[in-house]
């Protein structure tokens, strides 16, 4: 097995990635230290099938180890979340999220309702200070969400070329995980009860 690990991660991918939940659970067996492959394969198993670690067949290790190595580790390894060594020992690398702002969920409980939204706001650099301008105000139009975000370092784009990606891509995405609420006809931003839980 070759040595995998990326340098800088894509924030697409690493939005990805996050959003998975067995991407989640592979970590959370990892958040107490390396692990061989032959052990997350087991771990992917027993989680995939709702058995003990030691339920899983040795058939079903196989399976699960070729889609560990094949699907499951490339991804990890290109997202930056993953080192690999070529004896097959797997190493959590807590760098990769300590460089960004958002407040992620505990690694060990993969199935934490916040996940969903640190991984949204992880997609797109200007998100994080988006939600933050949010959070800061009862209720915003587009327009003013807009023009604020471009006085940030956040984005070089126009406050029009920027609203229009906030209409259509960034606020019914944040909306969808409940950080904030936008009527799009109104072009209305709100706070919500769960916007401060990835800042």
């Amino acid at each position: 097995m070759k040595t995998l690990q990326r340098s800088r991660p894509d924030r697409h991918r690493l939005s990805a990635t996050l959003a998975d939940r067995r991407a989640r659970e592979l970590l959370s067996h990892l958040s107490g230290g390396p692990a061989t492959v032959r052990d997350l394969a087991v771990a992917l198993a027993a989680a995939e099938r709702g058995c003990a670690r030691s339920a899983v067949t040795t058939a079903d290790r196989r399976q699960y180890r070729r889609q560990f190595e094949h699907r499951h580790l490339p991804r990890l390894a290109d997202a930056g979340l993953v080192t690999c060594t070529p004896g097959g020992l797997v190493r959590y690398v807590p760098t990769t999220l300590d460089r960004f702002e958002v407040q992620f969920p505990p690694l060990d409980e993969p199935d934490h309702p916040t996940w969903a939204a640190a991984a949204a706001v992880l997609g797109r650099s200007h998100r994080y200070p988006l939600v933050s301008i949010v959070d800061e105000t009862e209720s915003l139009s587009l327009s003013r969400l807009a023009d604020r975000l471009v006085g940030t370092d956040a984005t070089d784009a126009t406050p029009s070329d920027l609203a229009i990606a906030l209409h259509h891509a960034d606020l019914p995405k944040l909306a969808a995980v409940d950080l904030l609420a936008y009527e799009p006809e109104g072009g209305t931003v709100r706070r919500t009860s769960e916007t401060a839980t990835v800042l």
